[in-house]
């Protein structure tokens, strides 16, 4: 959108590699030769994984719908794991799993800038929707928004609202909602996993 609609923006965007890219050159540089498969409710993260920058990093995408899918077809129980035998997810914080909700990127880079200057402010605008984020950016080409920090997301509510969901919205928001409070900590700068992020920022 802001490409097609608002280009004087474009400088402006982002650089920082989505989780899935992230995510997925951690798991083939820890485990090389590997096959990645991102699960997940938005139907754009195909999208993402078929530029030239990413294909190889991500091998394929599924949405939570494609994937219940295939299990009801091959007659797999999808609780065929019983709960004694599952390994808690513990590897991320409370930002990272607010992530998928409206707000949730924005507020994470806040709380990342204030672990490292308390006292910075940091202020930041989001808009959930197509609707709401081409409001949002004729705002800012107003003027309403210098020096702010924009997160759009286009689906209604977040990620968790994405094509390929299987619940209802406010179901997903309070799921989202009570598992980042189960997180062993907070900001990202809270994980073991830190110190990967810069051998795995640049392609090797």
């Amino acid at each position: 959108m802001v490409k097609k609609l608002f280009p004087e923006f474009k400088q402006n965007i982002s650089v920082a590699m989505t989780p899935m890219v992230l995510t997925a050159r951690f798991v083939k540089k820890q485990h090389p030769g590997c096959k990645v498969v991102f699960v997940d409710p938005c139907d754009a993260k195909k999208l993402e994984a078929s530029r030239k920058t990413v294909r190889s990093d991500v091998d394929f995408v599924l949405t939570f719908e494609e994937v219940l899918g295939m299990c009801a077809a091959k007659g797999i129980d999808k609780e065929c794991i019983p709960m004694s035998e599952a390994e808690p997810l513990k590897q991320s914080g409370k930002d990272a799993r607010m992530f998928a909700v409206s707000g949730g990127v924005a507020q994470a880079v806040v709380n990342a800038i204030k672990s490292m200057d308390p006292e910075r402010e940091v202020k930041v605008a989001k808009a959930a929707g197509l609707d709401e984020c081409r409001k949002l950016l004729l705002m800012a080409k107003a003027g309403k928004y210098d020096g702010y920090l924009l997160e759009g997301m286009a689906c209604p509510g977040g990620c968790v609202a994405g094509a390929g969901t299987l619940c209802d919205i406010g179901k997903a928001h309070k799921s989202v909602s009570h598992f980042a409070r189960k997180a062993d900590y907070s900001c990202a700068y809270g994980t073991e996993y830190k110190d990967y992020l810069p051998l795995i920022e640049e392609k090797q």
